[in-house]
């Protein structure tokens, strides 16, 4: 049974992937988009090859991601910009409907490609409010919105701020920093979407 779904994934991997090969810092890599449509989510994903026979990809980056049904769906938008030897991902995360509980934010990695070939990762930023603000279930996520005042509030922003540094793998960024985030996030999907209405 394994053995029919690995078949499976890999004919619908070759079926809807695209495949680009790309030169950075004269080294060769490829970029592998591909559709999925996988139980109640549905999307694409780009995935970052030094070879493209290699199991894992050095990275990947949700394009685009729809999950949940009519009323409460979980969204979330990628870009990405290739710019001398540095490569820059874009992520937005939004909410529809009644998904009271998904996340709403974005988050920025940038990477380096090195002269040696290898990719250095020179900094990963994020600002994420994990629910809809009253339905959070964590209470430090209240202060991002207010000034915590005792300790015990205090200790709880500090504890909210780990808990998403920890599943995001980024540096929690807050007042200015955050606005400053989510703009060069947006900024960055509108390029997108014009991109791929000039490339029509």
């Amino acid at each position: 049974m394994k053995k029919i779904f690995t078949l499976v994934w890999l004919f619908s991997f070759y079926l809807f992937a695209n495949n680009q090969e790309i030169t950075i810092n004269n080294h060769h890599f490829t970029i592998v988009t591909e559709k999925y449509d996988l139980y109640a989510s549905k999307g694409e994903v780009m995935r970052f090859y030094r070879d493209i026979h290699d199991k894992k990809p050095l990275f990947h980056l949700i394009l685009n991601d729809t999950t949940g049904g009519c009323s409460s769906r979980s969204l979330e938008d990628g870009a990405y910009e290739i710019e001398g030897n540095k490569i820059k991902l874009y992520s937005f995360f939004n909410r529809q409907g009644d998904a009271y509980n998904e996340p709403y934010g974005a988050k920025i990695v940038e990477y380096e490609v090195l002269n040696s070939g290898e990719l250095k990762r020179l900094s990963s930023r994020v600002y994420i409010e994990t629910a809809k603000r009253g339905y959070e279930s964590s209470k430090g996520m209240r202060y991002l919105f207010e000034k915590p005042k005792t300790k015990e509030e205090k200790r709880e922003l500090v504890e909210y701020i780990k808990e998403v540094e920890s599943k995001y793998l980024a540096k929690f960024v807050l007042g200015d920093e955050a606005n400053s985030l989510m703009k060069e996030v947006k900024e960055a999907l509108k390029r997108k979407i014009k991109r791929r209405w000039s490339s029509k």
